[in-house]
């Protein structure tokens, strides 16, 4: 482990601190964020896009939108996601791209059937890719509610061609222990990818509207 849990949750308790954090009239988000060195990421010379899920569930939950099976319908019920279109509320949404750019704003994960895979590449697409979202196939199984649930309390590691990455990991009123246990889960996640842990330059923290917080390394 790259960053020992003390110094992240040190990071994270001054992140939070009222003259690091302004209170603003909506619960900020907490991020990390993991800058490189000696990498051009336009080459592809790191390239993450990883669903890590979160050991302590963030108070403000990922927003889902699903496109199940009818079979999967009642089960996807009972994770009660975001949203929930059926392949037919899919397809109708062709050319309605003022409703497909609000649900591409508005939701975190796209969690499809795979016999709708096509159609949703099609007409979310578009709209996802410049956001940095992406559809994701949801297992063939008719019982899928765990898997939704999985994914409200996942986030995503996913490089750009700029060198770092900055990943929701949390909400500001949890505590700064918790959200070290989900910063230590994305930094995991991203030293397993890497050829060498010497291409990581700098880890911070901070709120939405919060200024970063550098997390010292040693």
């Amino acid at each position: 482990m790259i960053v020992p849990k003390d110094k992240l949750t040190e990071g994270l308790k001054e992140a939070l601190l009222e003259n690091n954090n302004p209170k603003r009239n909506f619960k900020q988000s907490v991020d990390l964020i993991v800058s490189f060195r000696g990498v051009d990421m336009k080459k592809g010379e790191i390239k993450l896009r990883e669903i890590v899920p979160l050991p302590k569930a963030p108070t403000k939950e990922r927003r889902v939108l699903v496109v199940p099976t009818f079979e999967q319908l009642d089960s996807v019920k009972k994770a009660e996601p975001n949203v929930i279109l059926t392949k037919e509320e899919l397809q109708k949404l062709n050319g309605q791209k003022r409703v497909v750019r609000k649900y591409a704003r508005d939701n975190d994960w796209f969690l499809i059937a795979p016999e709708s895979m096509p159609i949703a590449g099609r007409i979310l697409g578009p709209a996802l890719g410049p956001r940095g979202k992406f559809p994701t196939p949801l297992p063939t199984s008719s019982e899928v509610s765990e898997y939704v649930l999985r994914f409200k309390h996942s986030t995503v590691v996913k490089t750009k061609d700029q060198p770092h990455v900055q990943i929701f990991i949390g909400s500001e009123d949890q505590k700064p222990e918790d959200l070290a246990d989900n910063a230590i889960a994305v930094l995991n996640t991203i030293e397993g990818k890497l050829k060498n842990l010497t291409y990581i330059k700098a880890i911070y923290v901070k709120t939405t509207m919060g200024k970063p917080i550098q997390i010292k390394m040693k």
